[in-house]
């Protein structure tokens, strides 16, 4: 678990980031227990992802075996959260950059917490008619816009890269994300 003050910190080191200030980084824990601790926005937002299956199951026709959407959508939460960090083991050491693994993935995975605060509830105002298709595509062109400018930013300071080569990175999340999500949607349930 992580104490007030560690959440603190990391929410600092955040905003900084957001201000473009590399210093930002300074504030996240570059170790082992630092990275584990990273997860913990995925706490944060599983509530708001459970809404969110809540509703794609409720207005499943037909409705889908309870128990196995349970596995499957838990499964696939999980995986959205350790693909990439797993992938950057390989990308990092590729780049020579394994020393930095922890500076990058950390603040990573603490930066999901604003993406997934501002994703997830326009997604549930989507799921329960609040939000038409056309206004959500605006917003998802918007939300990806932002993450591939400070998505870039990250890769590129905390790994001491090209810009270019930062938005590769983003670009490899990117695809991971489309890939393990459409294989994740093949899943039978």
């Amino acid at each position: 678990m992580i104490d007030a003050a560690r959440f603190a910190q990391a929410l600092k080191g955040l905003r900084l980031l957001l201000a473009l200030e590399p210093d930002g980084l300074s504030f996240f824990e570059k170790s082992y227990a630092g990275f584990l601790r990273s997860f913990f926005p995925a706490l944060v937002l599983a509530p708001l992802q459970f809404i969110h299956v809540s509703a794609l199951y409720m207005a499943a026709d037909p409705t889908p075996e309870l128990a196995i959407s349970v596995i499957v959508e838990t499964l696939a939460y999980v995986l959205t959260w350790v693909l990439f960090p797993f992938v950057m083991l390989y990308v990092t050491r590729a780049l020579g950059k394994d020393g930095a693994y922890f500076t990058y993935i950390a603040p990573y995975n603490w930066f999901q917490l604003l993406v997934g605060l501002v994703v997830l509830p326009l997604t549930l105002l989507v799921d329960f008619g609040g939000l038409d298709g056309e206004a959500a595509a605006f917003f998802n062109f918007l939300i990806l816009g932002l993450f591939l400018f400070y998505g870039t930013f990250l890769a590129r300071t905390a790994l001491n890269v090209t810009t270019s080569m930062a938005f590769g990175i983003v670009l490899i999340d990117i695809m991971i994300s489309l890939v393990s999500s459409e294989l994740i949607d093949q899943i039978p349930t």
